[in-house]
């Protein structure tokens, strides 16, 4: 569909305005991606999904997840020190901000999963490994938990689908009323006041992008597949790499890090105390090489027992 073209009904996006700046900016990101992306298209049950792939083509693929309202480029972007050695593939999210399609998506029945799977499917990957930011994780749990054969190692960055119960009433009065008030009175000195909860350290790219998705889009309306238990991941068993945000206003690490270590096998982990639920970039430089090593298999390969994994770094 064009940007000039009309919403279709329950639309992400506010006005056909607002989804034609939002893909602009879209735009931008591809062009300061340090290496290029390609695009395709894929078909599935729930939607045509768009795929951005980027890195080594020889490499082993890894699925890039995205977080809420998160482009599938600024996932690679995030990840891209693994644009090295891997292909990286990530698709933007149905109904949420992005080129897949604008329509909401379901979470009941591991809808997210089976999503996953036939991008699998039409991919021609029988199994693969995932990296993943917030929401992106409960997908990549969402199809462990369903078909547990078709996910390789998982490092999970502040991930979605693992906190038994979701504190709403921390998060409407950390952001979601403040975020109200900006979209009737933008003001963009306010964006840093306004998304301290949610992240201490902003990029100018990073506050472009937060105010159109607050301006533009229906913010906070999806929702990640999930909690996830012991009982629903027992048929997976690989390696999980754990980042998690001491202060971390969406998925707190305490109840979030006992689940994870009950239903996975946590082979590294690594929490930063200070960090809210983005982290900021000098918390992450070194986690990316970890996250690297991780998915290479040069770490992460001992075999804990569920709920007994190591601790291999801590910040802070």
């Amino acid at each position: 569909m064009g940007a000039g073209a009309r919403l279709p009904k329950n639309s992400v996006y506010r006005s056909v305005a607002g989804r034609r700046e939002y893909l602009a900016y879209y735009d931008k990101i591809s062009e300061r991606l340090p290496f290029p992306a390609q695009s395709r298209m894929v078909q599935t049950r729930f939607g045509a999904t768009h795929l951005s792939l980027a890195g080594n083509p020889a490499g082993k693929p890894i699925i890039v997840l995205p977080g809420m309202s998160i482009a599938g480029l600024m996932m690679i972007e995030f990840f891209a020190l693994l644009a090295r050695d891997h292909l990286l593939i990530a698709p933007d999210l149905i109904g949420q901000p992005g080129r897949s399609e604008d329509r909401p998506m379901p979470i009941a029945d591991h809808a997210y999963g089976r999503w996953l799977a036939e991008l699998l499917d039409a991919l021609g990957i029988a199994s693969a490994d995932m990296a993943s930011g917030s929401f992106g994780s409960s997908i990549a749990l969402d199809l462990a938990a369903m078909a547990p054969e078709r996910v390789g190692r998982m490092a999970l960055v502040v991930p979605a689908g693992l906190t038994p119960r979701l504190p709403y009433l921390q998060i409407f009065t950390g952001l979601f009323f403040s975020w109200l008030v900006y979209r009737q009175l933008p003001r963009r000195r306010h964006l840093h006041a306004i998304s301290r909860p949610l992240c201490q350290s902003l990029s100018e790219n990073d506050l472009d992008y937060l105010d159109i998705v607050i301006r533009q889009t229906a913010f906070w309306r999806h929702r990640p597949a999930g909690p996830f238990v012991a009982a629903d991941l027992r048929g997976y068993h690989h390696p999980v790499l754990l980042v998690l945000a001491g202060r971390d206003i969406m998925f707190p690490h305490r109840p979030t890090r006992a689940n994870a270590h009950q239903a996975l096998r946590i082979a590294e982990e690594v929490v930063l105390p200070d960090s809210a639920h983005m982290p900021a970039p000098h918390d992450m430089a070194s986690i990316h090489q970890q996250i690297a090593r991780f998915m290479a298999g040069e770490t992460g390969t001992g075999d804990p027992a569920p709920g007994r994994g190591r601790t291999a770094a801590a910040i802070g």
